[in-house]
């Protein structure tokens, strides 16, 4: 009787399980109820993190090389618009200034006010672009000079040669700007301040890049011609040599180097070899002529 009323009595004390409650084995673990097992195991189921389908990786791929493909493009079309547009505004300005130098042609530099001096100066410096640090001072124009003959063959061939030398001399003519400075010879050749203009007297000193305004350096021989026009007037150069120097040979922008002192020259310096990839190298190709004309 005694045993009956202590199972009695463990029922009367179980806990019920309508409710979710905790169910004890008779081994004393503690039991989750059948629905919330099968929740957990559901739970349990699903992955943490969906990773997204091959083809939606290779769409995304793609789309992302065609994004960075326009960027490139649209960006070496927008340097190509500035540079040609550049040359418009710096012929623009060029053509202002040989106006302005005729026109202060007319009066006497002696019955001019410093007021009206000041403005003669100013105009005869005209910039491309209001922001610009430099200006035309220059126009320059290469010509190839005559072709020898060789006989028949050969002098077609040299024909062909020099009518495919004389395009690419005479394709555009090249505004000169004041100061030779990286910022300024990115849009055209740059005078080199510490030596004179062109037809000024003495050796005038322009450099320019190889793979832009200067590539048609390679194809200047000897005996070519170099048409310049300044604000003072225009001339004529010829090409007398072409050779290589190392960049510390600074000496070659002495005036006294190629001729006697006072002879007026043309020296044109670019980056050597024209074809490499090297950015900066350390030889320059030079171009030297003396006035003619």
């Amino acid at each position: 009787m005694k045993a009956i009323r202590a199972l009695g009595k463990l029922v009367d004390f179980w806990p019920s399980t309508k409710h979710g409650s905790i169910i004890v084995s008779a081994m004393g673990a503690a039991t989750q109820p059948a629905s919330a097992a099968k929740r957990s195991a559901r739970n349990d189921s699903k992955p943490l993190l969906r990773l997204p389908s091959r083809n939606a990786c290779i769409t995304a791929i793609w789309l992302a090389c065609l994004v960075s493909g326009g960027l490139l493009v649209s960006n070496g079309a927008y340097m190509w618009a500035k540079a040609q547009l550049a040359q418009v505004l710096i012929a623009h300005a060029w053509q202002s200034s040989v106006q302005a130098a005729e026109t202060n042609t007319l009066l006497p530099n002696a019955n001019q006010t410093f007021k009206e001096q000041s403005f003669k100066e100013k105009s005869l410096k005209t910039k491309p672009w209001p922001w610009a640090d430099t200006y035309p001072v220059a126009k320059i124009h290469f010509y190839s000079g005559p072709t020898s003959r060789f006989g028949s063959q050969r002098q077609a061939r040299q024909q062909e040669l020099a009518g495919t030398r004389q395009k690419k001399l005479a394709a555009q003519p090249l505004y000169v700007l004041a100061e030779a400075s990286g910022r300024t010879m990115a849009f055209g050749p740059g005078h080199m301040s510490a030596t004179p203009l062109p037809l000024e007297g003495g050796n005038s000193v322009i450099t320019g890049h190889r793979d832009t305004h200067f590539a048609a350096l390679q194809y200047l021989n000897p005996g070519d011609l170099i048409k310049v026009q300044t604000l003072e007037g225009q001339g004529e150069y010829q090409v007398t040599a072409t050779f290589i120097v190392h960049q510390s040979q600074t000496q070659i922008i002495e005036s006294n180097y190629f001729a006697s002192s006072g002879q007026d020259q043309l020296t044109l310096i670019t980056c050597y070899p024209f074809n490499s990839l090297v950015p900066n190298p350390t030889l320059r190709y030079v171009v030297s002529a003396n006035r003619v004309r």
